[in-house]
């Protein structure tokens, strides 16, 4: 039997014939998110949903997920449309703004993201991933040339040679 990855794009761009389904990696928790195929999910978001989107759903291939079902660039969960029509509710109601879930009376028979696994989440307080990975402006104000090219001599006096090539007129002459 063929697994789901088996008829992606991933199998035709694969050129490693001992290639074992894509994506083998294990998800990479950072803080309270974790890092699985390029896509940011909140710690909570079930891995096991994050490493088997039906195709067309998720982050990675739904526009309305990426906008709707994350706040601050970390997933929390599907579209109002993937939840409903492709998952049938088995992964919640779905969002129709950022952190704003469904709750239209189609889908109230769904359980809720919010009574499942995002109980006691406050998603406002969900921060992007910059907002912690901050470099100080006054610290690269203070870097020298010389840290960035070594302690090279400034003299331009230096013979022309294969190691100090001279770039006149857009020639290479030695």
């Amino acid at each position: 039997m063929s697994s789901y990855y088996e008829d992606s794009i991933w199998t035709l761009l694969s050129d490693d014939e001992d290639y074992q389904s894509y994506p083998g990696d294990e998800p990479f928790h950072y803080g309270e998110r974790y890092l699985y195929d390029y896509q940011w999910y909140h710690e909570r978001f079930p891995e096991e949903w994050a490493v088997c989107h039906e195709e067309g759903t998720g982050p990675g291939q739904c526009n309305n997920c990426a906008n709707f079902g994350s706040v601050n660039g970390i997933f929390i969960g599907y579209c109002a449309n993937c939840a409903a029509y492709i998952y049938e509710g088995s992964r919640g109601r779905g969002f129709i703004d950022v952190g704003v879930e469904n709750n239209d009376d189609s889908v109230l028979e769904f359980p809720s993201a919010y009574d499942t696994y995002l109980k006691d989440v406050d998603v406002l307080a969900i921060l992007p991933i910059d907002n912690e990975i901050q470099t100080s402006t006054q610290d690269m104000n203070n870097i020298d040339d010389k840290d960035i090219y070594g302690d090279y001599p400034e003299d331009d006096s230096m013979d022309v040679g294969v190691m100090n090539c001279h770039f006149e007129g857009g020639y290479n002459d030695f």
